[in-house]
């Protein structure tokens, strides 16, 4: 399948996702600001495998996307004109700028431009919790093992290994039961969601928090962060203007039209 931007094609089969199947899913955890644990039902959605990378990103560069305001919302476009941006807070940072990276530097604004250049969306962050512990509400994506370098980049005891990002396609042995790489580690990821730290109690009424508030939901941890972010329940937030190298995201799709 095919989507055209004023004539340039972009491929949306071309981006690598998979399919998280309808059904219900253990999410929270008994920790504070994320419980209770609860088991929720989730329709189908795919979502891609691997955090968005600076190659796929500069697409949207190439094609005009900070200066095309179809792509963004009006809170995004108000804050871009303040801010007045056109790439990637890191874009010329050479520990964060190769090609297999994932981007970093972005905003949720930024972020939630680019989903709608590829006609996705940010995933919630009850779609993002599934992707990354599947339905039996283990703790990480591999399972109940203690995190180590061979299945996520951290840093061991809050000391980082090195000031940088890992490939996105890096440390497969840490991949969901449903194959998204690195979501422990390496760059903690937005999702849609607005953050209230009572949302998990409320998952019996909504999954998608969407009351006011002035943060957004990150989740995942990152190449600074030590083993204790990285479990799949824990919540983190900040302002939608955030534009860190310890940020990035990945873009969700509905099954339906895809």
């Amino acid at each position: 399948m095919t989507d055209a931007h004023d004539g340039a094609p972009w491929d949306r089969a071309g981006l690598d996702t998979v399919l998280v199947p309808a059904g219900t899913a253990w999410v929270g955890s008994d920790r504070p600001f994320e419980g209770p644990p609860v088991q929720v039902d989730v329709p189908a959605f795919r979502i891609t495998r691997l955090a968005v990378t600076n190659a796929l990103f500069s697409r949207f560069l190439v094609e005009g996307g900070y200066r095309r305001p179809e792509f963004w919302g009006c809170e995004g476009l108000a804050w871009k004109a303040l801010q007045e941006v056109d790439r990637p807070a890191w874009w010329h940072d050479q520990r964060f700028n190769q090609p297999a990276q994932p981007v970093t530097g972005v905003s949720f604004f930024e972020a939630e431009a680019f989903a709608c250049f590829v006609r996705g969306r940010l995933p919630t962050e009850v779609e993002w919790e599934k992707a990354a512990r599947g339905c039996d509400g283990r703790t990480h994506p591999w399972g109940e093992d203690e995190p180590d370098l061979s299945r996520a980049y951290f840093a061991p005891r809050f000391v980082p290994i090195q000031a940088t990002t890992r490939p996105a396609d890096d440390l497969p042995m840490g991949d969901s039961p449903w194959g998204c790489r690195q979501m422990a580690g390496n760059v903690f990821e937005w999702c849609a969601d607005r953050f209230h730290p009572d949302t998990p109690a409320r998952r019996g009424d909504t999954q998608v928090d969407v009351r006011p508030s002035p943060r957004r939901v990150l989740k995942g941890g990152a190449w600074h962060t030590g083993a204790s972010r990285l479990r799949a329940a824990a919540r983190w937030s900040f302002t939608p203007d955030l534009r860190d190298n310890v940020v990035g995201f990945r873009i969700a799709f509905d099954c339906v039209g895809f």
